[in-house]
């Protein structure tokens, strides 16, 4: 028997499900070998090493994603994303059961994860275009952001109970059961493709070079990837860092409880775009999302108390999630469908890779510079020590403080810069090229381009 196709609104919120559920899948998985780790290591170094290898794939997988994702069925590429992140879970759960884990595999499977995820991201982020009218993309790019928020409140407590209650081996298993549930949703949507359908006849790296000259030739768009990719630079210290911090003062349910605070947050900025549609001017709501950034990592860092931390962490990811559901928006709007899943690709790239960067740079300046620094008697104790207290993981606070500094400085300049500020007057939306009227000859029609 036919399985029954879903499509427009009703594909997009059963993609939106499917993948929902398969990234709380994954959330249990990174939380709980995040928690293994640093119980073997008490290391803030080898900590963000693992973030490290959970995100570097995303920068050299989405080189050849875009191309790819725009050339291939996006449905399709989902399946198959979703499967192959899949396996090295399998992986490493058996040899967790064996008692033959060691932190050097877990930065293989999350590379090879990480090069899957890289396919998956684009594809869905193009495929919502696809699927829902224009005036609804606001509202769908906050929900497709949502599905992260939801992923990082649900996960962590979860995890932290199964870990207590059960042991790391019952979080692969459900990660196995939340990505079969995915797949299953994805077999039964139909996603169109842009285009006429005709196969392509360029390269892949020819279609790598357009994409990149599409956004190269729009300087607003240049504009937004540079800011972005700068944000994302400080945000990757916040992201790596809170782990040891918290841990520092608190156990696993306490990290868990913070990474809900964080989810929460994100949830919040993700359902105000959802219902609202964002800001109107698209940019000030990034700027603004920014700001509350840098707000939120300055608060967390304040005191090693979880409502410190929570606090901050919660409207460091409301903030975060608010900025990039509009961020997406813009692209959205702004840029022709068929060159999307190349646009979101390399915006990946740039971003992940900056990211990466961050993590290792942040690890090592929190392990070998501020950690000792901020012990007693250390170099910064006594400047610092009053503000944030001394003793594990204030070094860390402490470096997390200068970020939040350091990203309130840069969103203050970017707001002063008409070419950002004024980003959305300088590219006009995408307005799609009319279809002929069967009732006029050939060619009688002339799409007129914005």
């Amino acid at each position: 028997m036919r399985l029954p196709r879903f499509t427009g609104m009703s594909a997009f919120w059963l993609t939106w499900l499917g993948l929902l559920l398969s990234f709380t899948g994954s959330s249990l998985t990174r939380f709980g070998l995040s928690v293994w780790v640093f119980e073997q290591t008490r290391d803030p170094e080898a900590y963000s090493a693992i973030l490290f290898f959970a995100t570097i794939p995303l920068a050299f997988g989405s080189l050849v994603a875009g191309p790819l994702v725009d050339r291939w069925n996006r449905r399709q590429v989902l399946i198959v994303g979703n499967i192959v992140a899949s396996l090295p879970t399998l992986v490493i759960m058996l040899l967790f059961f064996v008692n033959q884990l060691a932190i050097w595999h877990l930065y293989v499977a999350l590379f090879i994860n990480g090069l899957a995820n890289a396919f998956i991201l684009p594809a869905f982020d193009a495929s919502i275009r696809m699927l829902v009218p224009k005036e609804q993309l606001g509202r769908a790019s906050g929900m497709s952001q949502m599905i992260q928020s939801l992923g990082t409140i649900i996960a962590p407590p979860i995890a932290g109970f199964m870990l207590v209650q059960f042991g790391l081996g019952s979080v692969f298993i459900v990660d196995y059961l939340t990505v079969t549930a995915a797949v299953l949703a994805l077999t039964v949507v139909f996603i169109p493709q842009p285009g006429d359908g005709e196969k392509p006849v360029s390269s892949v790296w020819q279609d790598f070079v357009f994409g990149l000259r599409y956004i190269t030739e729009r300087s607003p768009f240049v504009f937004l990837m540079v800011f972005l990719t700068l944000v994302i630079f400080t945000q990757s210290f916040v992201y790596a860092l809170s782990g040891p911090v918290v841990l520092a003062f608190g156990d696993e349910a306490t990290l868990g409880l913070v990474y809900g605070a964080f989810g929460i947050g994100g949830l919040f900025g993700a359902v105000l775009v959802g219902i609202t549609g964002g800001a109107k001017r698209r940019m000030n709501g990034v700027l603004l999302g920014t700001m509350g950034m840098a707000i939120g990592a300055i608060l967390c860092s304040l005191r090693p108390d979880i409502l410190w931390t929570g606090g901050g962490v919660f409207l460091f990811g409301l903030s975060m999630m608010y900025m990039i559901s509009l961020n997406r928006t813009i692209y959205q709007e702004k840029a022709a469908p068929e060159v999307l899943g190349r646009i979101f690709a390399f915006r990946v790239a740039i971003g992940v890779g900056a990211q990466a960067v961050g993590l290792l740079l942040s690890g090592w300046l929190a392990a070998n510079v501020f950690e000792p620094a901020m012990q007693a008697g250390g170099d910064l104790a006594a400047t610092f020590g009053g503000l944030l207290d001394t003793g594990e993981g204030r070094g860390a606070a402490l470096l997390i403080l200068i970020t939040g500094v350091v990203l309130l400085v840069v969103t203050v300049i970017a707001a002063l810069l008409p070419a950002l500020r004024n980003l959305e007057d300088h590219l006009p939306d995408y307005v799609a090229p009319e279809q002929p009227d069967p009732q006029v000859p050939e060619g009688g029609t002339i799409a007129v381009p914005r």
